[in-house]
Formats: C-alpha cells, sequence, structure tokens
C-alpha cells in the first residue's frame, strides 16, 4: 500500500491533471507492450501532484488494469481497492463498470507450427512489444518461403510499407487480418541474414579497428547457419563486402539506407525508428530498412498534436525526444520533426558500428577516431554533421549525406563537409590516381620544392575548380529529385568557388544558369507546396465546421491554424502573376472559404462577454478577403449575419461556388428552404464536386428528404473516397430511413478512415442499443467520451443504454454526470427525478 505523499509538487489544474494522466496512460501501455509490467504507483512517484486528483489517477488505474487483463493476469478487486484505500469507494463504481464494459480481448499469437491462413508457421525468427516475426511457407504459391510479421489488427505499418518499393526497403507482399485471433499479419520476402544488431554483438570480441569487411560475412554466415532454412548467399553485394575494410562496409551501408531513407521521405513518411536492430544484411549482403511501425508524415510545430510518437530513446534526435515529450504531456510540438531527425539517427548507427559505443553527448569527431584510428578525419565529420544538435547544422536530406558517403568511398572531395586535412586530400587523389609512378612523384616532389609557391596556388584553384563542379553536380542531383533548396545552396557554393578561379568563364556560367532555374524551381514548390497546404485547410474546416459536434479543444486547434494561416496569407497570393491569379478559381474558393469559415468558428468559440470584439475581428477578416479575392455576394451574406441586418443579397451569385457557399450560410442560419435552392442550382452547376453535393445532402437530411441525402453523400464518397465525414453523413441518412446494417458499415468504413471521429462513435454506440447489442454500445459511447465528445451528450446516452439493460443505478450515476457537466439539462433531470426512488 502506498500513503499519499507530502512533498506535492503544487497545485495543479483539473485539465492540466487529466491530460498529464492521459500521456502516462499512453506511456504505461508502452511499458507494457515492451515487455515492462510498470504499475500505477510506478508513475505516481514520478509525479506525485497527481495525488491531488483522484479522477486523473482513476483513469491511469483503470488502464493498468486493462494491460494486466490483456496479459492474462487476473486482477481481484480487493487487490486494487487495497492498494488505494483513500478512494476505496469511487474505485469499487470503476471497477463495476469495467466488469460491465468487460476487457478487450487480447490478440492470439499462433506458434511455430501453427497454420495461420495460407500460412504454415515454420519457425519464430523474433518478438517484440507489439508482435511477433515468423518465417513462414506459403502454400498457395508452391510453398514459398516467405517472412510473416503477426501484429494487434490496429497496427498500421502496412499503410506506410505499401507506399514503399526500393531496392534497399523490405517490401509487403500482402495484408490479411485474421479478425477472429485480432491479429494482422504482413506477408514479406525471406531474405535471410542478419541485422546489424546483431552482427555487430557477433563481432563484440573484435575491436572495430580489427574488422573488415569479410569479417561482416562470416558473422552473418555463422548466424545464417543457425537458421531453420537457408538463403541464397551469391551476389555482388558480397564481393563488394568482402573486398572492402570494415569502415568501407559501414559507409557502403549507411550509403544504402540513405538512399532508401530518402525514397521514403519523396513520398513523405519519415521513419523515426532507425537502430541497427531494424537493419537487415540480407544473405547475400544486400543492406535494407525494416520496420516502418513508427513511421509517419513530418510532424510541424503548427499542427494537431500526434495522439501517439514513438521511437527508441539513444537513436532519437533531440527535437523527435522534445516531440515525444510533449505528446506525453498534451502539449504543443516544440519544434518540427521531418527527414532531418532520421539523418540523426543514421548517424547514430554509423558512429556505434564505426565505434563500438554509442556517441556521448558535446564529444564531435575526436572521440571516434580515438576508438577507431582506422576513421578518417572527413568521415568524422560527416558523422558529426549528423549529429548536430540543431537540426539546421544537419545535412538539409537523406540524398546529401549519402552523397558525401558514396564521395568518401570514391575518394573524391566531400560536398557536405570542409575538406580540412591536407594529408586525407593527398590520400584520395593518390587512391584516385594509382598508376602515377615513382619517379613522376618524385620529380613532382623536387618540382613542388622548386615551386612551393606556384604549385600552391595550383593546388588552390584545383581544388576550387574539382569543388565547383562537385557543387554542379549534387546541385544537379539534388534538382532531378526535387530538393530545390539545397540545390541552390549547392550552385551558389559553386559559383563563389568558381569566381575564385581565373579561366572559368564556362563553368561559372552553367552555374549561373543552373542556379537560376533552381531558384525559379525552388518558388514553385513552394508556392505549390503552399498552396497545398491551404486546400488540405480549406477541406478540414468545411469538415469539421459542417458537424453539429464540434470538440472545443479541436475547435481551438482549428482555429489557431486558421489563424496562422491568414497572417501568412501573402506567402501564396504574393508568388502569383495575374494571369495566375485570374486562372486560380479553386484558390480563390479556399481562400474565401478560408476566411468565412474561420470568421464563423472565431465568433462561436468566443466567451460570450468577448462576442462583440470577436465579431468585429470577424468583419474584418470578411474585409480583407474581400480585397484579396474582389466582391463576393456570399461576403455581403457573412457580413449581414454578423452585423444582425436583414435584407437580401446584393449581388446576384454567378459561380457554383456562390451559390454553394450562399446555401451553406443559409443552411447554418436554418433557413432550409432558401438553401435547398442555392446548393440544387451548385450541383447542376458541378454536378461531381465534393462541397456542393456534401451540404446539398446535409440540407436534404435536415428537410427529411433521407433517400435524397443517401444520393448526395454517395456522390461525396465517389469524389472523395477517403473522407471520413461522407461516410458518416450516409450513415445517418440510412440510419434515418430505417437501413440499420447499411448505416453500420458506413461508420465503420468512416472511422476506419479516421478513428479519432468521436461523433461517429457516439452515433454508432446507439444504434447499437437500438439492436439490443448493449455491449457494443458502452464500448462506443465510453470511446466516444475518450476522444472528446460533449461529455453531457454521451452520459445521457449511457443512462438510457443503461436503463434499457435494466441497471437504474448506473443509469443514475450517469444522470448525475449529465447535471454536472450541463445543469440546465431538462430532459436528464426529468427522467433522474423520475428514476429515484421518491421519483
Amino acid at each position: 500500500m502506498m500513503a499519499t505523499p507530502a512533498n506535492g509538487e503544487g497545485p495543479l489544474g483539473k485539465t492540466e491533471a487529466e491530460a498529464l494522466a492521459a500521456s502516462l496512460a499512453e506511456e504505461l501501455t508502452q511499458h507494457w507492450r515492451q515487455g515492462e509490467h510498470l504499475h500505477t504507483e510506478d508513475l505516481l512517484a514520478l509525479h506525485p501532484e497527481l495525488w491531488h486528483h483522484p479522477e486523473a489517477v482513476a483513469d491511469l488505474i483503470y488502464e493498468e488494469i486493462s494491460l494486466r487483463q490483456e496479459c492474462g493476469e487476473a486482477v481481484p478487486t480487493e487487490e486494487v481497492l487495497g492498494r488505494f484505500p483513500q478512494w476505496r469507494t469511487q474505485l469499487a463504481i470503476l471497477l463495476d463498470c469495467q466488469r460491465l464494459l468487460g476487457p478487450a480481448a487480447p490478440p492470439v499469437f499462433p506458434a511455430a507450427g501453427e497454420l495461420l491462413g495460407d500460412f504454415l508457421l515454420l519457425a519464430e525468427l523474433g518478438r517484440g512489444g507489439q508482435g511477433r516475426v515468423f518465417l513462414a511457407r506459403q502454400a498457395s504459391l508452391s510453398d514459398r518461403l516467405v517472412v510473416l510479421k503477426v501484429a494487434p489488427r490496429n497496427a498500421r505499418e502496412h499503410l506506410s510499407l505499401a507506399r514503399l518499393q526500393h531496392t534497399f526497403i523490405v517490401p509487403l507482399y500482402s495484408v490479411e487480418d485474421h479478425v477472429e485471433r485480432g491479429l494482422r499479419a504482413l506477408c514479406m520476402p525471406y531474405f535471410g541474414g542478419a541485422t546489424l544488431a546483431q552482427l555487430v554483438e557477433a563481432l563484440e570480441d573484435t575491436p572495430p579497428v580489427q574488422r573488415t569487411g569479410q569479417d561482416l560475412l562470416d558473422a552473418l554466415d555463422r548466424i545464417q547457419a543457425t537458421a531453420a532454412v537457408t538463403a541464397p548467399v551469391r551476389g555482388g553485394a558480397r564481393q563488394s563486402l568482402a573486398q572492402a575494410s570494415y569502415v568501407q562496409a559501414v559507409c557502403l551501408i549507411g550509403a544504402c539506407l540513405a538512399e532508401a531513407l530518402q525514397y521514403a521521405h519523396d513520398r513523405g513518411l519519415v521513419h523515426l525508428d532507425l537502430k541497427p536492430s531494424n537493419v537487415l544484411l540480407t544473405a547475400d549482403g544486400q543492406p535494407m530498412l525494416l520496420d516502418f511501425h513508427v513511421a509517419r508524415e513530418p510532424i510541424a510545430t503548427e499542427g494537431p498534436v500526434p495522439q501517439w510518437l514513438g521511437g527508441t530513446v539513444g537513436y532519437m534526435s533531440p527535437e523527435q525526444h522534445a516531440a515525444l515529450r510533449a505528446v506525453q504531456l498534451g502539449r504543443a510540438i516544440p519544434a518540427p520533426v521531418d527527414g532531418r531527425s532520421d539523418v540523426y539517427s543514421l548517424g547514430v548507427v554509423l558512429y556505434e558500428a564505426l565505434a563500438g559505443t554509442l556517441p556521448p553527448a558535446g564529444e564531435g569527431p575526436r572521440l571516434l577516431r580515438r576508438c577507431n584510428p582506422e576513421v578518417s578525419v572527413g568521415l568524422a565529420d560527416i558523422l558529426a554533421k549528423c549529429l548536430a544538435d540543431d537540426p539546421r547544422q544537419r545535412y538539409p536530406s537523406m540524398a546529401a549525406l549519402g552523397s558525401d558517403l558514396r564521395r568518401h568511398l570514391a575518394n573524391q572531395p566531400l560536398g557536405g563537409v570542409r575538406n580540412r586535412s591536407l594529408t586525407e586530400r593527398w590520400r584520395k587523389w593518390r587512391r584516385r590516381w594509382p598508376n602515377a609512378s615513382a619517379r613522376g612523384i618524385l620529380l613532382l616532389a623536387v618540382l613542388a620544392g622548386l615551386c612551393a609557391a606556384a604549385l600552391g596556388i595550383f593546388g588552390h584553384f584545383r581544388q576550387c575548380i574539382d569543388e565547383a563542379r562537385a557543387a554542379l553536380s549534387i546541385g544537379q542531383s539534388q534538382m532531378s529529385k526535387g530538393h530545390y533548396t539545397e540545390a541552390v545552396t549547392s550552385f551558389r557554393r559553386g559559383i563563389s568557388l568558381a569566381r575564385s578561379v581565373p579561366l572559368q568563364g564556362d563553368l561559372l556560367r552553367e552555374l549561373q544558369t543552373q542556379e537560376h532555374l533552381a531558384e525559379n524551381a525552388r518558388i514553385e514548390a513552394e508556392r505549390i507546396l503552399a498552396v497545398g497546404e491551404l486546400h488540405r485547410l480549406a477541406d478540414q474546416v468545411r469538415f469539421l465546421c459542417s458537424g453539429e459536434f464540434l470538440p472545443p479543444e479541436a475547435a481551438r486547434r482549428l482555429e489557431a491554424c486558421c489563424r496562422t494561416f491568414w497572417a501568412n496569407r501573402g506567402v501564396i497570393v504574393g508568388r502569383l502573376d495575374a494571369a495566375a491569379k485570374a486562372a486560380s478559381q479553386h484558390l480563390r474558393d479556399d481562400l474565401l472559404d478560408l476566411a468565412i469559415l474561420w470568421a464563423d468558428l472565431m465568433v462561436r468559440l468566443a466567451p460570450a462577454a468577448e462576442r462583440d470584439s470577436a465579431r468585429q475581428e470577424a468583419l474584418t477578416v470578411l474585409a480583407q478577403a474581400e480585397a484579396l479575392c474582389g466582391p463576393s455576394p456570399v461576403l455581403d451574406q457573412e457580413r449581414r449575419l454578423h452585423t444582425g441586418q436583414g435584407g437580401g443579397v446584393a449581388r446576384p451569385p454567378r459561380t457554383a461556388w456562390d451559390h454553394y457557399a450562399l446555401g451553406r450560410a443559409l443552411l447554418r442560419v436554418g433557413d432550409l428552404r432558401r438553401a435547398a435552392a442555392e446548393l440544387e442550382r451548385a450541383v447542376r452547376l458541378q454536378p461531381q464536386a465534393l462541397w456542393p453535393n456534401f451540404y446539398q445532402g446535409m440540407c436534404a437530411y435536415r428537410l427529411g428528404y433521407y433517400e435524397d441525402a443517401v444520393t448526395a453523400f454517395s456522390v461525396c464518397i465517389g469524389a472523395a473516397p477517403e473522407a471520413a465525414g461522407c461516410f458518416h453523413n450516409r450513415a445517418l441518412a440510412h440510419a434515418a430511413l430505417g437501413l440499420i446494417d447499411r448505416a453500420l458499415d458506413d461508420y465503420d468504413q468512416a472511422l476506419r478512415l479516421d478513428p479519432t471521429l468521436g461523433v461517429a462513435v457516439l452515433n454508432r454506440g446507439m444504434l447499437h442499443s437500438d439492436a439490443k447489442r448493449y455491449a457494443e454500445a458502452l464500448a462506443d459511447l465510453q470511446r466516444a467520451l475518450d476522444l472528446g465528445v460533449d461529455p453531457a451528450v454521451v452520459h445521457y446516452d449511457l443512462a438510457l443504454v443503461n436503463l434499457a439493460r435494466g441497471n437504474r443505478s448506473l443509469a443514475l450515476t450517469h444522470l448525475g454526470h449529465v447535471l454536472q457537466h450541463r445543469p440546465g439539462h431538462e430532459a436528464a433531470r426529468k427522467l433522474q427525478k423520475s428514476l429515484q426512488p421518491d421519483g
């Protein structure tokens, strides 16, 4: 039993306590899935301020109980009550609810020798916190050998792997769900081999300075010999490793991984879990990248805080570590996390392989060269640049890092760091020109002694020319991959070098031409990116503002995003010439929708005492939108709504957007007939467009024309099949028509696309309740509560479900919660009165 500590860290607000408890619950889950069975008291010892918030601690206790039951443990009620006697009454209620809801069934993992669908599992290759990996035979395809990665059904690694087809990334063959076991199986090719972690461990008795590339292959073959099935060991990669020094072998592996990671970055994925155990050296010597289970798109500071973020301590970049901590605490991300985070992690992996130890903070390249004198000054500088604490000081991309690793292997001058060692430059030159005779070298030495000054100048010029040409080559490579900012930097460096050498006019002009092209491409790419970001934000605002339930926290985050983007709207518009502005109708529509919906959102979020000032700010934004995009009948209508003035629209609507936006505004104020007429005109002008059909469907639903609503939302699904909101709204219409199974299918699809769509979870729960599937209904309603849906609404529905189950006591408990959150809830008050003994 643990007593309440007396050394609390000061008062903590209720909201802060709930946010901290939520992040600690995620941390607890992560520890359990990694095999470390922490208890609630372990986390309270680190955060004693939570002892003053029993409701928050109850969430942690509930999470611990669920995790223990997932692992097959029995959790006696008296044990939990004995650990926290001061909250005995509250915990007794919590455990009662937990028993009613029942624990989530844990995934049932297979064992070697079993059949899993089409696969015979031959041997277990490994396991982690999230799943297990098997060697298997696929019966339907001539018993081919495959690797089967088995994880819980909520695993999403397949969504990342499906986008990647690269020589140095283990590909995904297929995905199959096994619902009865709660598992998802990912089928991948079997290449044999061993991870870099296994190889380094096998070589730990040999100091890094004494290792060779052949030692790596020998360790690989020893590990492969113990495998259940051997894989082919022929290939050019093995020959390259056999002929290489250990340092060269590590650089070659690093260059291949950098190429694979650049490919992933170009497709919007950052790996975020680079470590030796996620690098495979196949049986034929090919390096390959594994395990994309925590991969995700880059994380921006102004975007929404991710629900979950992974990584491995020791290999994470400083900004990834800070972002992980922010996610745990529910705070804003302090610094962007992008491809440069993977650059840092790859630097750690290569450093560890070369030095035999992880890099200590702040030591730089000197310690690496002390651990392994075979590491050159240039290679140490490459890794020091990777390991810079400030992302801006690292290589800007994996392509730049990979280029320098390959230039190092080819004995060429490096492009990303200074070639500061004259001795190393000389060795590289000798390796590039191995046939120079001893007599010629002696003659050069004599001439160097006689003409030291002249040769010094010539050597400087030669180096400048080489580096300028290298900068041209690197810049052109960066241009071909769309890395325009890096290309501009490379070309400008080359221009500076070429200007310092006489008689290099052709090289200088080529560099200047390429720099001009790269700068124009960079500006255009930034404009296209900004236009795309505007469109995504505008669509997000359109979807969220269309719903009846918008969680306050989500609304505030959305309002902040709109405010930030609107403040920087000149970045987009300022780079459009007059012709582009006139042609870009979609850009104008997005800007107008963003301004209109943001203005409405800021008024809705303002406290009553600040509502007038919020309306004035909204009118200012509308005026700015008119100055930017020109007069619009929709802007006229919005001004009337915010000022409370009546009257018709001064300017007649002309475009499909005018009709759609006017219909949306009329729908917002409840003028359904006029809204329907405007939306009908918009759909006639753009029959397949998403937003006219979307709002026409909403209007038809409110008018009770449910079949028309189904038709409209079906068109929306065709236009935007990845939009969860379209499926959710069609589910509402199907439910209104009594087509319950179709409605449930649509809710399921909406939640597969967006698991955080709380209102869909809420509505699905009530459909389950209508069908007397009370366990599913309670689970959905609890999840809706966790997702931030209005607690008064959810608790009222929970009361109805428990009442339908015959549990009056629990129904009364939930009604009490309703009135706690919304004292004026008349239906809850009447129901409570009727259920009480004297009622």
